[in-house]
C-alpha cells in the first residue's frame, strides 16, 4: 500500500481529469501552524492518496462495499478543548471537462479511485469564550478492511495559535453582502410545492447558511418571472428551468383586487430571525428582462415597464393577468402600503437588475414614484453611463467591477454625498476575479479583501442559487457565456439543506478579513502600505478593468500563503495595538 498524506491549504482546489502530471508536488510540504482569534474557525485540507480504490470514512460508522472487499481509510482529527468538523470534499465536472473540487459534501462515507487526490475539509471553531494560546490538533488516519481491526497507519501534528482577538458575530458584520436569493428554484430541486410549510422549512435552511456568512439583504419576487427566466428557454442542450415566481397571491371578484402578502411577511419574518435584517430588496417593479422575439413581453400596454401581475379571477374560476396600467399602480401603491404598515418601508430597496435604457429606466423610476413616494431605488449596473445619470435619484448603487474601475473618481466622490451604500457586483463578467469553479479559491477571498482596499461598503451577486437543471451531475451551463460555478454558491443536498462549497468558505474568509481589516483602521485609521502589498500588486483600481491588459498575477496574489501571512499581520497588529 503506498499512501502519501498532507495537510493542505482552505484555498487548495483538488483537480482531477486529463492530466496528472506534477501533482504529487504538493505531498512535499504540509500545513502545521495556524493562527486564529476567538469567535473565527480554522480550515484546512487532508489530502489523501492511495495506489487502490478505497472508501473514505470520516465518521464512526461500520463500512462495507457493493464491489467487495475495499480498504477503509477512516480520518479523525482532535483539538485539545476545540469543536470540530470533518467532511469529504466532492468534485464536479468544469467547463473544461476536468473535475475540481467545490463541495463540502455532507456524506460519511465516499467511495475514492485509485491514485486520485481526495480532499478532506477539517473546520475547527475557536468559541467566543476561548482562552487565548496555543491549542495542539492531531489528525488520524486509521486503515482497515472487512472483518480485521483498525490500525492507525497516519498522525499529521499541528498547532492552532489563538490571539486575545474577537472577530465580530455574522449579524454585526460591517461588510454589506446581498446574494439575491431565488426561493423558486429551491422549491424545484427539493420537490416541495412553492411557499408551502414544506417549501418554508427548506427555505429556513438556505437562509441560515446566508446569515452565517453576514447576509444583509431579503430578496421579495414581487412579480411574475421578473428576469423572464434568465431566458433559459434559449438555451437548447441542456433545459433548465431557471423561472422566480411572484411571492403575492393576487385575487379578484366583483368588489376589485384582493393582495395576500402573507408568503412575503413569513419570508421577511424567517430572515429577521437570523438576523438577516438591513434591506428588503424588491425584485419584480422595475426594468423587467424582456425577450419579445420569444414571447415575453410585458401586458399592460399602458405602463411603461413589462410587469407581469397574475390574479385568480373569483367569479369564473380562471387564472388571468393584469393588463390594465392602473390597476399596476394600484398594486404597487398596496405593496408600498403593506410595508408602511409593517414598519419596514425605511429597508426597502426597489431594484434593477443591469438597466440599459436610461430614459426608459427614468420612466418606470418617475411612474413608481408618483404612485408610492415612500420607495427608494436600488440597481445593479453594467452601463457606467447610469452612475452619472440617476447620482442623484438612486439610493443605492452597485456597479460592477469594470464599471467602478470606469467610473473611479466620480464614485469616490458620490461616496461622500450619497445617503445610501456603495456596493460592486461581478456576474458572468469580468473573467477574474470572479468565483467560478475554475477561479483560483483566492479570488473568492480577495472578494472581501479588495472591497476594504477600495473603501466601498460590500459585495453583491445574483447567483446563490440559479442552479440548472442537475447541478450536482453537471454545474456546467451557458458556456461559454457562463462559466460554471457562476449560478451558485451552494448545491441543493438530498436531505433539505444547502451543501456548502469551498467557493463559500473562502468567501466567507474574505469576509471576516475585511471585518479584521476595518477593526484595525478603528484603530490605526489608515492600513499601511507594506501590509496591503503583500496582496496587491497595484495601488491603481483603474487596473482591475479587463482592458488595462493586466492579467490577475500582476493585480493580485495568486498564492494562498500570502493571504495567510495578510492576515496574521492584521489579527497581530490588533493584539498589539
Amino acid at each position: 500500500m503506498d499512501l502519501k498524506v498532507t495537510l493542505a491549504d482552505e484555498s487548495y482546489k483538488a483537480a482531477y481529469g486529463i492530466d496528472s502530471y506534477g501533482e504529487d508536488m504538493v505531498f512535499e510540504d504540509s500545513l502545521n501552524n495556524f493562527i486564529s482569534c476567538r469567535g473565527d474557525w480554522v480550515a484546512f485540507q487532508v489530502l489523501i492518496k492511495l495506489d487502490e480504490d478505497f472508501y473514505l470514512n470520516v465518521g464512526r460508522r461500520a463500512n462495507f462495499s457493493p464491489k467487495g472487499p475495499i480498504r477503509n481509510l477512516r480520518v479523525e482529527c482532535n483539538v485539545e478543548e476545540l469543536p470540530v468538523e470533518i467532511s469529504p470534499i466532492g468534485f464536479i465536472e468544469d467547463d473544461d471537462r476536468v473535475y475540481k473540487a467545490d463541495l463540502i459534501l455532507n456524506d460519511e462515507v465516499i467511495f475514492v479511485e485509485k491514485d486520485k487526490i481526495q480532499p478532506v475539509w477539517v473546520e475547527i471553531s475557536i468559541p467566543r469564550d476561548a482562552s487565548s494560546g496555543e491549542y495542539n490538533g492531531r489528525v488520524c488516519i486509521y486503515s482497515q478492511c472487512m472483518f480485521d481491526n483498525e490500525e492507525l497507519i497516519k498522525t499529521l501534528d499541528f498547532t492552532i495559535t489563538v490571539k486575545d482577538v474577537t472577530i465580530p458575530e455574522p449579524k454585526d458584520f460591517r461588510f454589506y453582502l446581498d446574494l439575491w436569493q431565488h426561493p423558486s428554484n429551491i422549491a424545484r430541486k427539493h420537490e416541495v410545492h412553492l411557499w408551502s410549510g414544506e417549501h418554508f422549512k427548506v427555505l429556513e435552511n438556505y437562509v441560515k447558511s446566508l446569515a452565517d456568512l453576514g447576509q444583509k439583504a431579503i430578496s421579495v419576487i414581487a412579480s411574475e418571472i421578473p428576469w423572464s427566466g434568465q431566458r433559459c428557454y434559449r438555451v437548447k442542450n441542456y433545459p433548465s428551468d431557471l423561472f422566480e415566481y411572484s411571492m403575492v397571491r393576487i385575487e379578484r371578484d366583483s368588489s376589485g383586487y384582493h393582495y395576500d402578502f402573507s408568503a412575503v411577511e413569513r419570508y421577511i419574518d424567517l430572515c429577521m430571525r437570523y438576523g438577516i435584517d438591513e434591506e428588503i430588496e424588491v425584485f419584480g417593479l422595475i426594468n423587467i428582462w424582456l425577450d419579445p422575439e420569444y414571447g415575453y413581453t410585458g401586458i399592460a400596454e399602458d405602463y411603461p415597464d413589462g410587469i407581469r401581475l397574475r390574479y385568480y379571477d373569483r367569479e369564473d374560476g380562471c387564472y388571468k393577468y393584469i393588463r390594465s396600467g392602473n390597476d399596476i399602480k394600484a398594486y404597487i401603491k398596496a405593496l408600498e402600503q403593506f410595508f408602511i404598515r409593517k414598519g419596514l418601508i425605511d429597508k426597502v430597496r426597489i431594484v434593477a437588475d443591469e438597466p440599459g435604457d436610461i430614459e426608459k429606466y427614468r420612466k418606470s423610476l418617475e411612474t413608481i414614484r408618483e404612485v408610492a413616494d415612500s420607495f427608494k431605488f436600488k440597481a445593479a449596473i453594467n452601463h457606467p453611463e447610469f452612475i452619472d445619470e440617476f447620482k442623484d435619484t438612486i439610493t443605492d448603487f452597485v456597479p460592477v467591477l469594470p464599471g467602478v474601475c470606469e467610473k473611479w473618481e466620480l464614485l469616490k466622490e458620490l461616496q461622500k454625498k450619497i445617503n445610501g451604500r456603495l456596493l460592486w457586483y461581478v456576474c458572468c463578467w469580468p473573467p477574474y476575479p470572479n468565483t467560478f469553479i475554475s477561479s483560483p479559491l483566492v479570488e473568492a477571498k480577495l472578494i472581501g479583501i479588495l472591497t476594504a482596499f477600495m473603501g466601498l461598503d460590500g459585495f453583491l451577486r445574483w447567483n446563490y442559487t440559479v442552479w440548472p437543471e442537475n447541478p450536482r451531475e453537471r454545474i456546467s451551463y451557458r458556456y461559454p457565456h457562463w462559466k460554471a460555478g457562476d449560478t451558485n454558491f451552494v448545491y441543493p443536498g438530498r436531505d433539505g439543506r444547502p451543501v456548502l462549497t469551498l467557493r463559500y468558505k473562502n468567501l466567507k474568509r474574505g469576509i471576516e478579513d475585511y471585518e479584521l481589516i476595518m477593526m484595525l483602521k478603528d484603530k490605526s485609521k489608515e492600513i499601511p502600505d507594506e501590509l496591503w502589498n503583500k496582496i496587491f500588486k497595484t495601488d491603481r483600481i483603474e487596473e482591475f478593468h479587463p482592458n488595462s491588459g493586466k492579467g490577475p498575477s500582476l493585480l493580485y496574489s495568486l498564492d494562498s500563503k500570502d493571504y495567510d501571512k495578510f492576515r496574521r499581520l492584521v489579527i497581530e497588529a490588533l493584539e498589539s495595538s
